[in-house]
């Protein structure tokens, strides 16, 4: 999401289509929205494509053994920190050039929060019509799995669409913390953004393992399944949200 300050004049202090301009302010240039993304996520199934073809090849059983394989792929997961990366991308480059223009911290919050989630909810449909298609061709003809991956559930494909834009909205909210954070303390603002969520990552992880919790994590889990369980995320995607705000409410624009 980048913007040329010659492109987009946004409207005059107190206009009620701030917002909106800001909104638009992020698509200004669809290179880094959509067709950067849109080439390397088909380099990735290209370069999937022949990795199956040659096992499928060369396999003793046709392949059979991959296809169980790689409904574990992670090919897919470059869209997600994708949308992370563009988050922090689009605040650094959009935010003090709508303030100079006279959007408020709150106008450009909700106009930057409005064109992730629409692009979020974009990225998921196409991941579902993938998906469909993947199921439909069988793998694409050779039983691979990078949209239809065991991850994203077997309850069909609106479902797995709604589960993907969940999962999508999760790493949005972490870049929109960790752009705001970056806006108003540059890196050591990103940094420490990093070294937080780390330690946190990692004192959940060793919380779960010095209780010996495993189990019980995974008999919740598995009693809500995917349908339960992927709406939990909207609580981080809340907090993330409501912090992103408070770290850029008071960010100083500058030239």
């Amino acid at each position: 999401m980048n913007a040329a300050a010659t492109a987009v004049a946004l409207p005059a202090t107190g206009h009620p289509n701030r917002v909106l301009a800001v909104f638009k302010l992020h698509f200004v240039n669809p290179v880094t929205v959509a067709w950067m993304p849109l080439g390397i996520y088909g380099f990735i199934f290209l370069m999937n494509w022949l990795i199956w073809l040659i096992v499928s090849l060369s396999a003793s059983d046709g392949g059979e053994g991959m296809s169980r394989g790689t409904t574990w792929s992670g090919a897919s997961m470059f869209i997600f920190v994708w949308l992370l990366v563009i988050a922090v991308q689009a605040m650094n480059r959009t935010f003090h050039f709508a303030l100079g223009f006279g959007a408020t911290r709150r106008d450009y919050y909700l106009g930057t929060l409005a064109a992730l989630v629409v692009s979020a909810a974009g990225w998921a449909i196409l991941f579902g019509i993938l998906g469909v298609i993947e199921d439909a061709t069988d793998g694409w003809g050779l039983g691979g799995h990078m949209f239809a991956s065991v991850y994203f559930g077997d309850d069909g494909p609106f479902a797995r669409v709604w589960y993907v834009f969940l999962l999508m909205l999760f790493f949005t909210a972490l870049g929109l913390v960790a752009g705001a954070l970056f806006v108003r303390w540059r890196t050591f603002g990103l940094i420490g953004f990093f070294i937080v969520l780390g330690f946190l990552l990692i004192g959940g992880i060793a919380w779960i393992a010095l209780t010996d919790s495993w189990a019980a994590v995974g008999s919740f889990f598995g009693t809500l399944g995917f349908a339960g369980s992927y709406p939990l995320l909207l609580i981080p995607v809340a907090i993330g949200t409501l912090l992103g705000y408070l770290a850029l409410r008071r960010a100083t624009a500058r030239s």
